[in-house]
């Protein structure tokens, strides 16, 4: 007996689940090169690749995609005249919950950022799209502007030698703390492993920067602003707006790598000075590398928007992103498996850890496939979907309600 996986509702917007499986394989091409050493010339020129090109980009996607889940669940709620918040608040709480395991016990911080900075998306929902576009300048600017006003203020009370000095200080902490927290965290006792996490999460949700909107929140208003103005559910009446974001994406990537670092560093005596136009010099936080994932999803959407046919050549990227969350959790536990040395330990060259990727993926495509074909969300899915609403979903396909045309549902991860 053949299983075909279908969609539980016909108006899920389909485009997305392609996205994130395209990210979900782009994190498993960083991941598994991150991990890898060796390899000779062609290693090197491949991590140089996938640093220059793939490093921060998915991740970068994810979070976008994030946002576009939370303005489906405020279209939702509103057609069905219900208030977001309670449920959204339960929804954050779960994620909280997985992203806590995903760090404190494996390693990646991901999923607790997102539930801690998708609160304030709560506050910014009925602003207007000019009102968002502000905000998300701001915070791409924040850290900048933070760094700037710290050491200003610190010229202001204790003079620029000290603070200087204390700055100097600080960063050299840090950078002790890092190291030491990575040989604590390469050992073959998990206990210690698991303490050496707890750890860092306690000295990384103390640093400034977990405070400032600068990344996660910024990516969320760029989602949100994305799906107000019919990018992703109508691509095809926003081509120009598309092909423009990407051209933006490329030349900000290309800026970043080959321009900025050219420049001579600004030749000024005074600190504050130099860090203004040493910042201002930098792009101020709004010329970024990581904008080069507005020319790969931009890419998905103007193929799409041509033939619609594309969502179709496309389904293995979408069977693993409807089952956006549980994949990533299966992604993390294999990789931390795979390299820690309380586990496996292995090591790889480049090229081997391309192929693992690539081999995991498919696999993990096949599997969701599978599952897919008989239930209506992946296992962790249907917890976080289950937590959502305080009560117990349906799982089984037989078991789903007729789908209501009246909503617009988006299996997966921002559902």
């Amino acid at each position: 007996m053949s299983h075909s996986v279908s969609p539980a509702d016909p108006e899920r917007l389909q485009v997305l689940d392609v996205l994130r499986g395209i990210a979900l394989l782009g994190m498993f091409l960083v991941h598994f090169s991150i991990f890898s050493s060796g390899g000779g010339a062609a290693g090197e020129v491949y991590k140089t690749a996938v640093y220059m090109l793939l490093e921060e980009r998915f991740w970068a996607m994810f979070a976008i995609l994030f946002g576009v889940g939370f303005a489906i669940q405020l279209r939702r709620a509103d057609a069905r005249g219900r208030s977001l918040g309670p449920r959204f608040l339960r929804r954050l709480a779960a994620l909280a919950v997985f992203g806590f395991v995903a760090e404190g016990f494996l390693g990646f911080n991901v999923l607790l950022t997102y539930a801690v900075w998708g609160l304030p998306l709560l506050l910014v929902r009925r602003w207007s799209v000019r009102r968002l576009i502000a905000a998300a300048l701001v915070c791409a600017a924040s850290w900048n502007v933070y760094a700037i006003a710290e050491a200003a203020y610190g010229v202001a009370t204790k003079g620029e030698q000290a603070t200087r000095a204390e700055l100097q200080s600080t960063a050299a902490r840090n950078e002790a703390f890092r190291k030491a927290s990575e040989e604590a965290q390469n050992v073959t006792s998990y206990r210690a492993v698991v303490a050496a996490r707890l750890a860092h999460m306690r000295w990384f949700y103390a640093q400034p920067f977990s405070f400032l909107p600068v990344n996660s929140f910024m990516l969320f208003l760029l989602g949100l602003i994305g799906f107000r103005i019919g990018v992703f559910d109508e691509p095809e009446r926003h081509r120009r707006l598309i092909a423009a974001l990407m051209v933006f994406g490329a030349a900000s990537w290309a800026v970043s790598w080959w321009v900025l670092p050219a420049l001579p560093a600004p030749n000024a005596e005074s600190l504050l000075r130099r860090m203004t136009l040493s910042r201002v010099q930098d792009g101020f936080g709004l010329i970024r590398p990581m904008w080069l994932a507005f020319a790969y999803m931009g890419a998905v959407l103007l193929l799409v928007a041509h033939d619609r046919r594309w969502l179709g050549r496309l389904a293995p990227f979408a069977w693993t992103g409807r089952m956006a969350l549980t994949n990533y959790m299966i992604q993390v536990l294999l990789l931390d498996l795979t390299f820690s040395k309380y586990a496996l330990g292995l090591s790889v060259t480049p090229l081997v850890g391309l192929a693992m990727a690539i081999a995991l993926f498919a696999a993990d495509a096949l599997a969701s496939r599978w599952w897919l074909a008989r239930f209506q969300y992946g296992p962790f899915e249907w917890l976080w979907r289950s937590a959502t609403y305080a009560r117990w979903q349906p799982l089984r396909m037989a078991a789903a309600e007729p789908p209501r045309r009246d909503t617009l549902a988006v299996a997966g991860w921002p559902d």
